[in-house]
């Protein structure tokens, strides 16, 4: 695809301008970031604008002097690696960017099935002697699956929290409906750990709020490609409310299905796996109507400066929120080593770790590039703010804002 094709050359292009030497300790003037995400294979469509956001908040930061520690500038230097979202390439990464590279603080990855296993190698008890699990500072610009930062106190993410998000766009779309729905559908993606865990933890707690149960239900996987059975399913059942609990791969092809057996419900909800430019160029108007929550609406006050970046490096005329998040995600992590008073040496690099770790935990109303406070909750997810999207006449249109209420209905 050619957002894909220019989107690599970016990264590649960027990663080459921004490579260091091997070795980065105070002595030789940088501070050393692991960084993981899919920049290959199908996760690349979320991978990709991650990393271009990380390093042009790394070009940024370098460009003004770099990150302050014990008293001296020292270059921010960011070491990328692709874990093609599987997960066992995740764990080798990880175990690699702890070790032998000695990063101060690791960052990624996209996909929660991936995040989950690399975080399974972290300590899982803050302080216990008897746990060997890792001890490496790591927070995700993006993994959303409902409580995967909990497994490790040493494990932070900064998308927000997935259930507020779903729970507020019900409120939201009801509110919008004029009272509550009389025949929801739910569909869920049911091989991908963050669509199962919005649908199973988020999307049915909200609907058991309601004493509501789905009218019809079905499942599918993130590559199959004949949805007909399933759609005849949601058909029959006549939604005025469909739950999309899926990524724009099975999204597409389902709606296009839809689409062609003319279903057509009233309101339709997705989550952040619908936001990619694909969801366009793929599905063109049968995916017309879907509403998803955001962090960062690229048209947002505040996000101008780095969209223009963005289109710069890649040619594109549309941010995701993970370019948002991961740009975001390196001013946390400056913010946390400056803070933290480390003295980013070989000896000192557990002490340092456990600092940043502390500085990540304890971290209230920060003030993000958009102007907006953020805190970090108890479970390493921080609280926020969010936007919600809606694609309308082949375009990303902003549906709610929480200052200015309903945009585009």
């Amino acid at each position: 695809m050619r957002y894909l094709k220019s989107v690599t050359m970016a990264v590649a292009g960027v990663m080459a301008m921004t490579a260091l030497p091997a070795s980065a300790f105070q002595d030789e003037g940088t501070v050393r970031i692991g960084s993981t995400e899919p920049l290959t294979g199908p996760g690349a469509v979320y991978g990709q604008p991650n990393i271009v956001g990380k390093f042009i908040a790394v070009d940024e930061i370098n460009a003004a002097g770099g990150i302050m520690i014990d008293g001296k500038q020292v270059k921010l230097d960011l070491i990328s690696e692709d874990d093609q979202a599987k997960p066992d390439q995740g764990v080798t990464i990880f175990r690699k960017l702890e070790g032998k590279d000695q990063a101060l603080a690791i960052t990624g990855t996209i996909y929660s099935r991936v995040s989950e296993t690399m975080w399974g190698l972290l300590q899982k008890k803050l302080d216990d002697a008897g746990d060997t699990g890792l001890q490496v500072p790591s927070m995700s610009f993006m993994s959303m699956k409902a409580g995967v930062a909990s497994i490790s106190p040493w494990a932070f993410r900064n998308a927000g929290v997935e259930c507020d998000q779903h729970e507020e766009l019900m409120q939201l779309v009801e509110k919008a409906n004029g009272g509550n729905f009389t025949n929801v559908v739910g569909a869920l993606e049911s091989n991908e750990a963050h669509s199962a865990a919005a649908w199973r933890v988020c999307y049915q707690g909200s609907l058991k709020k309601r004493d509501q149960t789905p009218k019809a239900y079905v499942e599918w996987f993130e590559q199959d490609t004949d949805f007909s059975v399933q759609v005849r399913r949601i058909r029959r059942a006549k939604p005025d409310l469909f739950i999309l609990s899926s990524h724009y791969q099975a999204n597409v092809g389902a709606m296009l299905e839809m689409a062609r057996q003319g279903v057509k419900p009233k309101y339709m909800i997705s989550h952040i796996g619908a936001d990619a430019v694909e969801m366009l160029d793929l599905g063109g108007k049968a995916v017309e109507g879907v509403i998803f929550p955001s962090t960062a609406f690229f048209k947002n006050p505040g996000v101008a400066s780095l969209y223009a970046e963005y289109q710069k490096r890649t040619g594109e005329w549309y941010m995701p929120a993970f370019t948002y998040l991961a740009y975001e995600g390196m001013y946390i992590m400056k913010w946390a080593i400056e803070s933290a008073g480390i003295k980013n040496t070989p000896e000192s690099l557990d002490e340092d770790r456990r600092k940043i770790r502390d500085q990540l935990a304890s971290m209230k109303d920060w003030v993000n590039p958009m102007g907006l406070t953020l805190t970090m909750g108890p479970t390493g997810d921080i609280t926020r703010d969010y936007v919600y999207v809606t694609i309308k006449d082949g375009d990303f249109k902003l549906w709610w804002h929480p200052d200015h209420g309903y945009m585009d209905i």
